[in-house]
C-alpha cells in the first residue's frame, strides 16, 4: 500500500494545517496510507487517531537550557532518529511532509537517510528553526507568506510555492443562520456579537482586557462569546460573568465554526491557523499577537493582515487600554467592518491543501 509520512504537532498551529493536507490526500487517493509522527503527550496524540490516521509516537522534546538537558538531549534525539528510521524501513513511505516544530527534525533526518522526498510546510511569515534546518535536506518548500523565503537558502527558496495555509475542508459551509448560531450559545439572536479566544489555555492579556471592556460592551447591547481557556484565572472570570445574559464565557468552544458564524468581529491571537480560518470565513478581526512567540512571528503574521486592511493589531501592552475603544469603533461602523471582512477574504487561498497534497501524491511510485 502506498504510504505518506507526516511529521506535525506540538501545537495546533503545526498540526491542523498538516491534517488538512492529509484530508485532501485521503479524498484524492483513498488507497494511500497516511502515518503521522508526533510526541506522546501533545495535541497530536489525541487528534490524529481521532481523525482516523495512524499515529507513531516518538519521545522527543525541545532542548532546554540546563546542564541535564545538554547531557540527555543528544541521547533522546538520537533515539528518536533511530525510531523514525525503523518506522520508515517498515512502512517505506513515498514522501514525507514536515510541518514545523522540533519533532519533525528526527523524522526528516530519517527520511533523508532513506532517500524519501521531503516537503516542508511553513505557515508563518518568520520561518521556524526546524524548517530552516530541514531546508538543507528537503526537496520542496510550501509557504503561506512570501516573506518567509528570506529565511531559507537562495537555491531552496527559488523553488518555493506560495500555497497559503491549508485549512480543513468544509470550513465555511455551515448552513445555520447567524441568528441561530447566536441562539445556540444562549445569546440574544438580534444583538451583534464579539467572539474572543486565545487558544486552549487562554491568553491572559486578552482575558484581562476583556474583563475591563465587557461591562461597557454589554451596556452597549453587544453579545460576548468568550473562550477563556482553562487556567485558574479564567475560572474566576467565568464565575464573574456567569450572571450576564449577553455574555457566554466558557473554558473551550468545541464548535468553533458555529462560533465564527455567530460573530461580527473576532478578537484573538495571530497564530497562522487562526488567521487562515479568519481569511476563509472573511471575519474582521482585532489581532493580539503573542509577545513571546519565537522570533515574534505572530506579530509579523498580524502586521501582514493589518497592512491589507483586514485587521487591527494591538500588542499585549496595548490591548488592555485600547481594546474597548477599538471594538466599539469597528462595531459602530458597518461600512468599515464590511471592508475589513472583504480584505480578510482576499487573504484566503482555498487551494492550499490541494497544492501541497498534489506534490506528495505525485511522489507515489
Amino acid at each position: 500500500m502506498p504510504t505518506i509520512l507526516i511529521a506535525a504537532g506540538g501545537t495546533g498551529g503545526h498540526l491542523y494545517p498538516a491534517m488538512a493536507v492529509a484530508e485532501e490526500i485521503r479524498k484524492e487517493r483513498p488507497d494511500v496510507k497516511i502515518i503521522f509522527v508526533g510526541t506522546r503527550d501533545r495535541i497530536e496524540s489525541r487528534e490524529v487517531p481521532k481523525a482516523g490516521y495512524e499515529f507513531y509516537p516518538i519521545n522527543i522534546h525541545a532542548p532546554l537550557r540546563s546542564f541535564t538537558s545538554l547531557v540527555s538531549f543528544p541521547l533522546i534525539f538520537g533515539k528518536a532518529i533511530i525510531d523514525c528510521m525503523r518506522l520508515i524501513s517498515k512502512e517505506k513511505p513515498s514522501a514525507m511532509l514536515g510541518a514545523g516544530a522540533y519533532l519533525s527534525v528526527p523524522a526528516g533526518i530519517a527520511a533523508w537517510s532513506f532517500h524519501v522526498p521531503i516537503a516542508l510546510l511553513e505557515i508563518n511569515s518568520v520561518a521556524g528553526a526546524a524548517n530552516k534546518w530541514l531546508g538543507r535536506l528537503a526537496q520542496k518548500l510550501f509557504l503561506a507568506y512570501p516573506e518567509a523565503k528570506n529565511e531559507f537558502t537562495k537555491k531552496f527558496a527559488e523553488g518555493a510555492t506560495i500555497s497559503g495555509t491549508p485549512v480543513r475542508a468544509g470550513l465555511g459551509e455551515i448552513t445555520i443562520s447567524q441568528e441561530d448560531a447566536r441562539a445556540s450559545f444562549e445569546l440574544d439572536p438580534s444583538q451583534k456579537t464579539i467572539l474572543i479566544f486565545g487558544g486552549s489555555l487562554g491568553a491572559r492579556a486578552i482575558n484581562q482586557a476583556m474583563e475591563s471592556a465587557a461591562p461597557a460592551l454589554t451596556e452597549n447591547g453587544y453579545n460576548i462569546l468568550w473562550q477563556t481557556g482553562k487556567s485558574s484565572d479564567a475560572e474566576i472570570l467565568r464565575e464573574k460573568f456567569s450572571g450576564k445574559t449577553n455574555v457566554r464565557a466558557m473554558d473551550y468552544i468545541y464548535d468553533m465554526e458555529r462560533a465564527y458564524r455567530a460573530a461580527d468581529i473576532v478578537v484573538c491571537r495571530a497564530g497562522a491557523s487562526s488567521l487562515a480560518e479568519l481569511a476563509r470565513l472573511g471575519k474582521a478581526a482585532i489581532l493580539v499577537p503573542w509577545s513571546n512567540a519565537t522570533a515574534n512571528h505572530q506579530e509579523a503574521n498580524a502586521r501582514a493582515f493589518e497592512r491589507d486592511g483586514a485587521a487591527i493589531v494591538l500588542t499585549d501592552s496595548q490591548v488592555k487600554e485600547q481594546l474597548l475603544e477599538t471594538i466599539v469603533g469597528i462595531m459602530s461602523d458597518e461600512k468599515r467592518r464590511g471592508e475589513m471582512s472583504s480584505y480578510m477574504k482576499r487573504r484566503d487561498n482555498p487551494d492550499a491543501s490541494a497544492i501541497v497534497a498534489k506534490w506528495l501524491i505525485e511522489k507515489i511510485k
